[in-house]
């Protein structure tokens, strides 16, 4: 099965990797760059889904022999007073079944949301960056990695995203997903 992810992010690339085979499921996973058609720091759940969305979408269209296209968006949304970082991922199909999957979600502490909510950084990367003095943090462990002492990487976070969005097409019976 080949599996395109819409996205050149090792992160991305590999969890997605990781969640097709936890499964046994024989693949051939390649990133390709393609555009989410929303702002670099997705805020709200329905614009992080829609950047998964269009990155699933877009991946088929690129890689025609693609059995799925999976994309995947970090974003930050708010509960009450406090904002969350939490990954979305979408399966497309040729067949036209979409499924959706979300990451555990992780609190960010507000002196990072307020430079990308003030305007003065265009997304959560750069802030973590010039705060840790890191370089691309998001291709190497993500955000969550600092705050989890190494424990937890990114591709953790693409992973379980993953496997929640393969589950419908695990149980396609269940989901009325045919000829997945």
């Amino acid at each position: 099965m080949l599996v395109v992810v819409g996205s050149r992010n090792k992160s991305k690339v590999v969890g997605v990797e990781r969640a097709y085979k936890f499964f046994s499921l024989d693949v051939e996973v390649v990133g390709v760059e393609v555009p989410s058609q929303v702002p670099p720091q997705p805020l709200g759940m329905e614009t992080i889904f829609k950047g998964s969305l269009n990155r699933a979408l877009k991946s088929l269209e690129v890689v025609g022999s693609a059995d799925h296209g999976v994309g995947v968006e970090a974003g930050l949304f708010r509960v009450g007073d406090r904002w969350f970082d939490v990954h979305v991922a979408v399966i497309a199909d040729r067949y036209g079944h979409i499924t959706y999957g979300l990451s555990p979600a992780f609190e960010v502490p507000y002196v990072f949301v307020d430079e990308i909510l003030r305007g003065s950084a265009g997304e959560l990367e750069v802030v973590v960056d010039k705060y840790f003095k890191t370089k691309d943090i998001g291709e190497y462990g993500g955000f969550i990695k600092i705050l989890s002492n190494g424990k937890v990487l990114r591709e953790d976070l693409t992973f379980n995203a993953v496997v929640m969005a393969l589950i419908p097409r695990l149980n396609s019976e269940l989901y009325n997903l045919r000829n997945h």
